[in-house]
């Protein structure tokens, strides 16, 4: 029998149920937050608008990724929301399934919400057989001991998910106490298959796994650590998922991963933590009340660790992905697929097999071959499994990232990570050729007040990236890159300000269209003010005195911006001439030193070396500054001059290095490290779009920006819209954005809620 241990979440749950809940809307969106009203009705009551609809179109139904709607779960998951919302039984012993063989381990129970607001209950009980090895093989006077570890561990887990009636977390609390039903992946018997529930979800990911690691570490004052390591991982991670979609249709997914990583970091620490006997929130002695101190202690501790961390890490790996489409009601079917997935972890075995055969096939193989090898592994499973797949895919893929995060207890938590991949995805079907996408990133997300038992209060966190897309043909011919980029942010918590800022920088950018460096334009600008409305200013209010002006605050809100470059587009881009990209980027200064570019822009100019110079003299004439002289500020214009003259030089070698790279993949690689800020002008993301979309003619652009909002503001309609702007149908936005999505989806890891 499972032998259950208080949860320290489960008692802070149940404490505070005795207070009122608020009931929430009734009608939901995937976020759950969908008004009565909706903005489409909103926009019809306004009167009038700033925008062009001909050209920017709210539409009336909002289509939202699976990227995006795990964006928005990893912003909204350790926050202060719902009490009922983070409970869960979590038992750190080990918990033991007498009648289903293979299964022992940490076992855990908890509650999710389906994108419809229905509730999932989640049983996961694991195991982990490993030998390890550690051994102090130096000693370093003054700072203390280098350790080696040399690791090899087995992991599997069952993952069974299950929808519920309620959209309520704290009406299924007597659901997720009730550990009589628990449900495994295990035994894998044809009964139990035919017996999903639809919506059900059975998932069993393993990993084997062998490491090498080594690092060192001393303390260098009271409660401070300083450490520096390093190590190589190399996995396989073999899996399946099983999704009962309808009475008919039951989808199989196999996923066969080889992955190996290396890495170093270094860090300061602190090493303050309170002992579970501190606390005093129990006097009486016994084994429960002992274990609930303990368990606080380690919530507590969690928030008040200080850390700085670094590091930096290098992956490459290689997935296969088989989907297939079984009938649980054939019993022939049923029967094959009880044979392929029979026993209990033998199923590794069979597995790394499958994986074996994949071995030969080789990221550089060109699209033939590559079909050759899929082509080997697709026909055993399909074999064993007793029906074709309706899929069959492989990705290659290599990549690194640099983390730095930083927590301060309480007060503030952050994360920073650059990332740059590369993968190349490849399917069955023929007609579908090669993908290959080339991207570079990055992450920030930050949280404040984060308070243990109760959640982290206040959130913004923000994705960029920028793919290059090329697509190669059977003949194993390339084609010219598609560009796009993306930015996922969304915030808890915060101010008008913050909201509004958000929309205006991707307004920054939509503005310069298709001008080429001739001002901006308005018909592809998004209401900011309809969406997120400035608070009135008081009548008395006196600018230079210290009265604050009125600020609302929202609870929640998630922003999704693409904006997508053709490949004819990108071809305007890198065969601009060199005048045509400083103008553009001369339009831009007009933000921020619109009175330096209207007096003495004209001056800019390209000498014979490519590099971007102005008259010195004549400026300063036309400013009526000195030269060597600085203003009240400390500014001299001339050296703002000087600055932009240097970062335009910058991005136009930028560009024209990527034109100049005869092979594509290099094309691609050094486009998407240019638009994320990677090159030599630094200019990323919105800053290297600002001037990249002027050069691009209308035809060649589409631009697609999903607005949702939380807002819990009296008087305020909630937004959950999508402002679209496809100017030509022959731009494939949809077609390219769907693909790439699809195949990123696909082959990366599941989340909890889908297979």
């Amino acid at each position: 029998m499972i032998k259950n241990k208080t949860n320290p979440k489960i008692i802070v749950s149940l404490f505070f149920l005795s207070f009122s809940l608020n009931a929430g809307a009734q009608n939901t969106d995937i976020f759950g937050n969908m008004p009565d009203k909706t903005f489409g009705d909103f926009l019809a009551d306004v009167k009038s608008s700033p925008v062009d609809t001909k050209e920017i179109q709210a539409s009336t139904e909002s289509s939202v990724s699976n990227d995006l709607i795990h964006f928005w779960d990893e912003l909204k998951s350790d926050v202060f929301d719902n009490i009922c919302k983070s409970a869960e039984i979590d038992l750190k012993e080990k918990a033991e399934l007498p009648d289903v063989g293979g299964l022992e381990g940490k076992f855990k129970r908890y509650m999710k919400q389906f994108p419809d607001k229905r509730i999932a209950l989640i049983d996961e009980i694991g195991v982990k057989l490993d030998a390890s090895l550690g051994q102090e093989v130096l000693q370093i006077p003054d700072f203390g001991p280098l350790n080696v570890g040399i690791g090899a561990a087995v992991e599997g887990k069952s993952i069974v998910v299950r929808p519920l009636g309620s959209v309520k977390y704290c009406k299924e609390l007597d659901t997720l106490i009730d550990l009589r039903k628990i449900k495994t992946i295990l035994p894998m018997s044809g009964k139990r298959i035919k017996n999903m529930a639809k919506g059900e979800i059975w998932k069993m990911p393993i990993t084997t796994r062998f490491s090498f690691s080594t690092g060192v570490g001393a303390p260098v004052a009271t409660y401070v650590m300083v450490s520096v390591g390093a190590g190589v991982t190399k996995e396989r991670r073999p899996s399946i998922t099983l999704y009962r979609m309808d009475e008919e249709k039951l989808r199989l997914r196999i996923r066969i991963d080889r992955l190996t990583v290396k890495s170093v970091s270094g860090g300061v620490s602190s090493t303050f933590s309170l002992d579970g006997g501190d606390i005093g929130l129990f006097q009486a002695e016994n084994i429960l009340t002992k274990e609930i101190n303990r368990a606080i202690a380690r919530e507590i501790n969690r928030y008040l660790a200080a850390k700085i961390t670094y590091g930096h890490s290098k992956s490459k790996g290689k997935k296969i992905l088989l989907e297939f489409i079984v009938n649980p009601k054939d019993d022939k079917q049923i029967e094959a697929l009880e044979e392929f997935l029979k026993g209990d972890y033998t199923v590794i075995k069979r597995f790394i097999q499958l994986g074996l055969k994949f071995d030969e096939f080789a990221e550089t193989a060109n699209s033939v071959d590559g079909m050759e090898a899929m082509q080997t592994v697709v026909e055993e499973a399909g074999d064993a499994v007793g029906v074709d797949p309706i899929f069959a895919g492989a990705n290659h893929y290599h990549g690194h990232s640099d983390n730095f995060n930083i927590n301060l207890p309480i007060i503030h938590s952050h994360e920073n990570a650059k990332t740059d991949s590369y993968n190349r995805y490849q399917t069955v079907q023929s007609e579908n050729g090669v993908m290959h996408v080339n991207q570079a990133g990055k992450t920030s997300n930050g949280s404040s007040i984060n308070l243990p038992f109760v959640g982290t209060m206040i959130k913004y966190n923000s994705d960029k990236n920028v793919y290059v897309i090329n697509k190669e043909d059977a003949d194993n011919q390339a084609s010219n890159p598609t560009l796009l980029f993306q930015h996922n942010v969304g915030f808890v918590r915060q101010g008008e300000d913050t909201a509004r800022n958000i929309l205006t920088r991707m307004n920054n950018v939509l503005k310069y269209a298709s001008t080429d460096g001739d001002g901006t334009v308005s018909d592809m600008i998004l209401p900011v003010d309809q969406i997120f409305p400035s608070s009135p200013v008081p009548e008395d209010y006196d600018p230079f005195g210290d009265q604050t002006l009125p600020s609302k605050t929202y609870k929640a809100s998630v922003v999704s911006f693409k904006l997508m470059f053709s490949k004819e587009g990108v071809q305007e881009i890198l065969f601009s001439p060199a005048e045509r990209i400083l103008k553009a980027y001369l339009n831009v200064m007009r933000e921020s030193e619109s009175a330096i570019v209207s007096k003495a822009g004209h001056l800019f100019g390209m000498n014979e070396k490519g590099v971007v110079q102005f008259d010195r003299s004549k400026a300063a004439k036309i400013l009526g500054v000195d030269q060597f002289s600085n203003d009240d500020n400390g500014i001299n214009p001339l050296d703002i001059m000087r600055d932009m003259a240097y970062t335009a030089t910058c991005i136009i070698k930028d560009i024209f290095s990527v034109r100049n790279e005869s092979d594509w993949k290099k094309q691609a690689e050094r486009l998407s490290r240019i638009g994320a800020g990677r090159g030599k002008s630094k200019m990323g993301f919105e800053d290297f779009f600002k001037v990249a979309i002027q050069l691009v003619s209308r035809p060649n652009i589409s631009a697609e920006v999903y607005v949702h909002t939380d807002k819990r503001v009296k008087g305020e309609e909630d937004v959950t819209q999508t402002y679209s702007h496809h100017a030509s149908k022959d731009n494939n936005f949809n077609t390219t954005i769907s693909e790439v999505n699809a195949m990123r989806e696909r082959f990366a890891e599941p989340s909890t809620l889908s297979d």
